[in-house]
């Protein structure tokens, strides 16, 4: 090896402060050279407390950082320091208070070489103090008013350093932070570049390496560790482009022959000194660029798992950073068959080992040796396979699989294709997806035989009450099933024997849930009662006073079967809750009957909900950490500072920004195309991915399925200074939808954050906004009809380019119009838009109604202000989503955020008996604040019955199939919408509740749409009167036929359309009015000049 590439950093002799430098790394080079460069040491040893805090008491040490910095130390005396000590109504327990700011009686109870420390009389162990530190002149030695609260200081015993708010738990953490490694804010982001603010302008700055635990200071105070020698250079505009949140930072440049490889397997620290070797700053490094840059380029290329071929079993694991890793194979009983070393291939950084074919069908597992920057220690254990395909029970380990077997396929598998096309936007434009989560679909459905009930193969119950319904609203015209997680997930137990359900006796919850045995319900374990039974019992004395259902249920959902399953463990692998059998291949076969049957039974194509944004966990310790435990720190996002991995999302961040996470996504992604034939991704949280990240997906699985869609949650996320996010803005002629929050709020009113009264105060649209106001709203005529704006913009496709005329009269696109300060309008085509009024987040569409409709409101106008609400994303120009269970009203008794609220609030029936509304109080952690609001509300007029549910279900399939009537209800292209697309009823005289959309099919349009019409035209009246709309200004305009069928039965019921084109909308209706064509393209209803 090269002369200069390691530096080990000896004792120094006797007393001096230089380092003797090995000549190199060798192991046979032993001759030291003569000193060069002082040896990296701290003032002193790290210190332990000179007080601990006994009963009534507190202990402050402050940590003397400048005199500890000086070369040499000097004594002082500390006699004359004081603190100013107060008690005020929040902090109470000092039981002798300062008398004035003058009182200098708060002296030292001694000191010590690190600094002086005070132990502080109290009158409680409780509670907090409030202190000042102050010098022998009274000034502050710390410039903010600092406060010890002993809830996050047991032991009441804390340290201060000068000129620092930061308190510390004690003196050895204080002196550590200046003294010692603190945070990972070094970043080594290519071979050569290391980006580090801390070395700054300092005289040395070095990189520590350890291959065996951290680096650190010895007992005598010196950093003994190889090192190697940085030197400031200028960072390059690559480097820069690629790091742009790092761009400030420092740039130092390693050896050209630095041995990467070697360093990536231990504890790196960025350390700087001053010119005699004292400790002035030192840091652990984050090393996901040069990982990236080192490797990324050869182990892109490679296949990742148990890869089956012609030689047999290839297995191949990207673990560039790992010392040793191996492989455990086992048999069916998790007996270890084998131990195979694996072999590393230094240009990728895989390791990979050759088996025979015997091992299919085998369970594997590899085990690490790897350095773990969060523990700081070398780490030993065994994982799972992150390119798993199938896995035992609870995903303890992972299965050699093919998943080309024919044994894994239903019956004609492989002929099974996607019933609707997807090729052309005004395919996509066409969508409607009907969002569901496997258990709720069937878990409470008696008629789906009971071992499959909240299973994949419920869906296949083609006789079941459930199926029916599915099957009803597919013919009306709902195009695609979005199934909520169902890769593997870390949040449900798959052993069924450790879990409890609302169909098990309430002895099983006692047995597998020790909680129950100290509750309030522990008497139930004698009964002969189900959990179920328990909670119906429960329901009756429920209320905001006595909230036990959702009490009882808090305990339930730590065992039972559910949770929405954005927990993700392994991304490429189905969820083994949902099979009849977690054992091994019978998930794949069962979820490909899934599919099967919602393709060629239900006629619907399948939307996959993904969640690469985060994991379930990371670090060295937890079970459900997999990818972290592989190559710690680079698949998740880190804080750049601190090196913690962030959780922005709900869980641990991913950082789909590095190259191999962003393979890894994309193989998962091909996976799931070609082996389960699934045709559209919704991304969860896609903000927090790169947009150039999920346009190179879907350009791999397009390679696959040409006609592949991605949409997704594009919320802002906060992370564009690391890169261009994929949000709602930035995705604009992309063709990747996102979520419209636009259209939501405006037809719900307010927010999704929205709590207690200001629920109620913010009406929208949909529910009386500006019509039917309630006894708390604050009516603004000119908000109502921001509103509408905002509707109609939503119904032409939020586009960013679309002309209207505003509320105010003036003539604005999309982009003006304002929400929330933010713009309105955004995309380029209505495909980039999902609107929706109901998902599975927040309160259903039912929830929300109940909580902002007014008192007169009676159960027949909140059904109609359902569809109502439901009609501006079915009778829009952009994509329709709607949850599941939306056509029956579903509820879930005001419930939030029902991620973990078990089957109790999330269950669907399709008896058309009971919509689950009021069934206890919702989870008082989420939303205890809102308690008093809902009792309010929740008794103002009665549940819905059968009568209510079958009419909200006749609407809802009234509504799909005007959706899908005409191609002018889904244009497709942005083009098509502004130059078709027009609006009445607008500007600062409005009808407030009128909504009057124009559809153009005529002469002057140049492309014949829909041979039968000229146009068509829109009307939803959100009022509790009628609305009479006389500026259409052409004649023979006739309800369509669908609705003209229904009759009496129709969201249209009732209307009136006069000769001279008047039409006078009934209260609370939706109609579509249809311009025949008579034979050629008449003048249609050409969009006005503006």
């Amino acid at each position: 090896m090269v002369a200069h590439f390691w530096k080990r950093a000896y004792l120094a002799l006797l007393s001096s402060t230089f380092v003797l430098l090995l000549a190199s790394c060798d192991n046979n080079s032993s001759l030291p050279e003569s000193p060069e460069e002082p040896m990296a040491h701290i003032p002193n040893k790290v210190p332990s407390e000179a007080a601990v805090a006994g009963n009534f008491q507190a202990v402050i040490h402050l940590v003397d950082i400048a005199k500890l910095s000086q070369s040499p130390t000097t004594n002082r005396d500390y006699s004359t320091n004081t603190l100013y000590l107060w008690n005020d109504k929040n902090c109470d327990a000092l039981a002798s208070p300062s008398l004035s700011w003058d009182d200098i009686s708060a002296t030292p109870a001694g000191s010590d070489s690190y600094g002086p420390y005070w132990v502080i009389p109290l009158t409680k162990n409780a509670g907090c103090i409030n202190f000042i530190v102050r010098d022998g002149s009274n000034n502050k030695l710390i410039d903010s008013d600092l406060k010890i609260s002993f809830s996050d200081f047991k032991n009441r015993t804390v340290s201060v350093i000068p000129g620092s708010h930061q308190i510390y738990s004690s003196r050895a953490a204080a002196f550590n932070s200046v003294f010692g490694v603190s945070q990972a804010s070094a970043h080594w982001v290519d071979n050569q570049t290391l980006l580090w603010s801390g070395g700054a302008d300092k005289p040395h700055v070095r990189l520590y390496y350890n291959r065996n635990g951290k680096v650190e200071a010895n007992d005598e105070g010196n950093f003994i560790d190889s090192y190697l020698t940085l030197t400031p250079t200028t960072l390059s505009q690559k480097t820069a482009d690629r790091f742009p949140h790092l761009r400030k930072l420092t740039a130092f440049r390693l050896p050209a022959d630095t041995d990467v490889d070697t360093l990536l397997t231990g504890d790196l620290v960025a350390l700087a000194t001053n010119e005699a070797g004292l400790l002035l700053s030192a840091t652990q490094v984050q090393t996901a660029g040069v990982l990236d840059d080192h490797f990324a380029n050869v182990a892109d290329t490679l296949e990742y798992g148990a890869l089956i071929n012609d030689v047999g079993v290839t297995f191949r694991l990207w673990a560039p950073t790992a010392q040793h890793v191996g492989l455990v194979i086992y048999d069916k009983d998790k007996q270890v068959i084998a131990n195979h070393a694996m072999n590393r291939n230094p240009a990728s950084g895989s390791w990979s080992w050759q088996g025979d074919k015997e091992l299919v069908g085998a369970y594997y597992r590899y085990v690490l040796t790897v350095y773990h920057p969060y523990s700081r220690n070398v780490e030993h254990y065994e994982v799972t396979d992150p390119y798993s395909h199938s896995l035992s029970t609870n995903s303890e380990y992972s299965q050699v699989i093919n998943l080309d077997d024919e044994a894994l396929k239903p019956q004609d598998w492989d002929s099974v294709l996607m019933p609707h096309s997807q090729n052309t936007p005004a395919d996509i434009a066409r969508m409607t997806i009907y969002e569901a989560h496997v258990r709720d679909l069937s878990v409470a459905d008696s008629t789906v035989p009971e071992t499959w009930r909240g299973k994949y193969l419920a869906l296949t119950a083609d006789n079941s009450d459930m199926f029916k319904h599915l099957k009803a609203l597919s013919q009306a015209g709902v195009t695609h099933m979005e199934l909520l997680p169902v890769f593997d997930v870390a949040s449900i137990n798959e052993f069924s024997n450790q879990v409890a359900d609302l169909n098990h006796p309430f002895s099983r919850l006692y047995q597998v849930n020790p909680k129950v045995r100290s509750s309030r319900f522990a008497d139930y374990y004698n009964s002969s009662q189900t959990v179920g039974e328990v909670l119906q019992e429960l329901q009756r004395g429920d209320s905001a006073n006595n909230p036990q259902v959702q009490e009882l249920n808090a305990i339930i959902a730590e065992t039972d079967s559910y949770n929405w399953g954005y927990d993700p463990f392994h991304y490429s692998v189905p969820e083994g809750s949902y099979a009849t059998d977690a054992e091994g291949s019978v998930r794949i076969k069962e979820f490909r009957a899934m599919i099967q049957a919602i393709k060629q039974q239900l006629g619907m194509n399948v939307v996959m909900d993904v969640a690469y944004n985060h994991t379930n966990a990371a670090g060295p310790t937890d079970r459900s950490s997999v990818l972290d435990k592989i190559v710690p720190w680079y698949y998740h996002r880190l804080n750049e500072i601190s090196g913690n991995v962030e959780s922005n999302t709900c869980c641990h961040d991913t950082a789909p920004e590095h190259r191999m996470f962003a393979k890894l996504i994309e193989d998962s992604l091909v996976t799931w195309v070609k082996d389960y034939k699934i045709d559209a991704f919704r991304f969860d949280l896609m903000g927090y991915h790169p947009k150039a990240q999920i346009l190179s997906a879907l350009a791999k699985v397009r390679a696959i399925n040409p006609s592949v869609y991605f949409f997704g949650e594009g919320w802002n996320s906060g992370q564009e200074d690391r890169f261009e996010i994929a949000s709602q803005i930035n995705l604009k002629g992309t063709g990747v939808g996102t979520f419209s929050d636009r259209l939501r709020d405006a037809v719900q009113g307010g927010g999704p954050f929205d709590s207690a009264d200001s629920i109620r105060i913010n009406q929208g649209v949909g529910n009386g906004a500006g019509t039917l106001l309630n006894e708390m709203a604050w009516f603004d005529a000119n908000e109502a009809r921001h509103l509408a704006d905002l509707v109609r913009l939503g119904m032409a496709g939020n586009l960013a380019d679309f002309v209207m005329i505003d509320k105010d009269g003036a003539v604005k696109t999309g982009r003006d119009i304002n929400y929330k300060g933010a713009i309105a309008g955004y995309a380029a085509d209505p495909i980039e838009v999902i609107n929706y009024v109901s998902k599975h987040d927040n309160q259903t569409l039912w929830d929300i109604i109940s909580y902002k409709a007014a008192r007169e409101a009676d159960l027949a106008t909140r059904v109609r202000m359902q569809a109502i609400s439901l009609a501006t994303t079915f009778l829009g120009q952009g994509l329709a989503f709607a949850q599941h269970g939306s056509e029956l009203l579903r509820s879930k008794s005001f419930t939030r955020d029902s991620y973990n609220s078990g089957d109790w609030f999330n269950r669907v029936s399709y008896t058309y008996q009971d919509n689950n509304y009021d069934v206890g109080m919702p989870d008082q952690r989420v939303d205890g604040e809102n308690y008093a609001l809902i009792e309010k509300v929740k008794n103002m007029v009665d549940k819905p019955g059968r009568t209510e549910l079958l009419q909200m279900t006749a609407f809802y399939q009234e509504l799909l199939r005007l959706r899908q009537f005409s191609p002018l209800m889904t244009l497709g292209d942005g083009a098509s919408v502004k130059q078709r697309v027009d609006f009445l009823n607008v500007g600062p005289h409005q009808q407030l509740g009128l909504l009057v959309m124009t559809i153009d099919d005529g002469n002057t349009t140049g492309d014949d749409r829909d041979s039968r019409f000229d146009g068509l035209v829109v009307m939803i009246n959100a009022a509790p009167h009628p609305a009479t709309v006389r500026d259409l200004n052409v004649r023979g305009l006739k309800l369509n036929d669908i609705q003209s069928e229904l009759g009496r039965a129709s969201l249209a019921a009732g209307i009136k359309i006069a000769k001279d084109g008047t039409v006078t909308l009934p209260a609370w209706s939706v109609a579509v009015l249809v311009l025949p064509q008579d034979g050629v393209s008449g003048t249609g209803l050409p969009v006005r000049r503006k």
